[in-house]
């Protein structure tokens, strides 16, 4: 491997790297590659599978069984790939809230806190989803779901309601 400045070799070690660029204080990568050029000092970590790196640490911080702290709810809110206005929406809250929750300047209802988490283990990011859809829930007065469903090899496939 070549150094990407100077072009000389660099020497590869492995070693635990406190990974406080997710935004979490406590997440220690554990004998993680880093290669460190031997003439002008320059230095690169290899970071492998990032998303799935990212989905475990989700997976993680909503199982957690204490309270979510602001960070945690910031984190989830980014792996979830929304803004803090686009999740102000999908939570039925204002903007300001989502600020204060995130700042620890307000502790997060715990009926919300629990959304987030389901949100975080059962929805896949935000370019795989309609997130203007979920902003959307509760508008409309109820009215039971009309289904037609059919079965195939592949276990069942929607149809058009009649």
């Amino acid at each position: 491997m070549k150094c990407s400045e100077c072009g000389a070799t660099m020497k590869v070690t492995h070693r635990d790297h406190r990974y406080t660029e997710c935004g979490l204080p406590n997440v220690i990568l554990a004998g993680l590659e880093f290669r460190t050029c031997q003439k002008c000092g320059e230095e690169e970590r290899v970071m492998p599978r990032l998303t799935a790196l990212h989905r475990m640490i989700a997976e993680a911080v909503a199982e957690k069984p204490a309270r979510l702290t602001g960070a945690e709810v910031r984190f989830l809110r980014k792996h979830l790939g929304w803004s803090g206005e686009d999740f102000a929406n999908v939570m039925g809250v204002r903007q300001e809230t989502v600020s204060r929750w995130e700042t620890e300047k307000e502790r997060m209802g715990v009926v919300s806190e629990r959304l987030l988490r389901l949100m975080a283990l059962r929805l896949r990011p935000v370019e795989e989803y309609p997130n203007e859809r979920l902003a959307e829930v509760g508008k409309e007065d109820p009215r039971p779901v009309s289904l037609r469903l059919r079965p195939n090899s592949s276990g069942w496939r929607m149809e058009e309601a009649a």
